[in-house]
C-alpha cells in the first residue's frame, strides 16, 4: 500500500506562506509530517470552537433587549448673589 503524498510549494513573496515555510524549516525532518498534521488539527479545532461560539453568543444576545436610559435632568445651578444683586440694583436705577 502506497503512501499518499502531499507537496507543499509556498510562494515565497506571500508574507504568511513565508512564514509558514520558516517554521516548517525548524521542525526536525523527521517530525515535518506531524508537525503539519497537528497545526492542521488546531485551525480546524479553533474554527469550529469559533463557530460554535458565534452560535452561542447569538442565541443568547437574541434574548436580550436594549433600551435606551431616559436622559437625567442637568440639575439646576443656583444663580449667585452677587448676580441678583447687580439685577435688583439695574432694576431700582430704571425709571418707570
Amino acid at each position: 500500500m502506497n503512501r499518499p503524498q502531499f507537496v507543499f510549494r509556498p510562494n515565497l513573496r506571500d508574507p504568511a506562506q513565508r512564514r509558514a515555510w520558516q517554521l516548517l524549516q525548524g521542525q526536525p525532518a523527521g517530525e515535518r509530517s506531524a508537525y503539519l498534521a497537528a497545526c492542521i488539527l488546531k485551525a480546524s479545532d479553533q474554527a469550529a470552537a469559533q463557530k460554535e461560539l458565534r452560535a452561542m453568543l447569538r442565541e443568547e444576545l437574541g434574548k436580550i433587549q436594549v433600551t435606551a436610559a431616559p436622559a437625567e435632568p442637568k440639575p439646576k445651578k443656583a444663580v449667585p448673589k452677587s448676580t441678583l444683586d447687580f439685577f435688583s440694583a439695574l432694576q431700582e436705577d430704571a425709571p418707570e
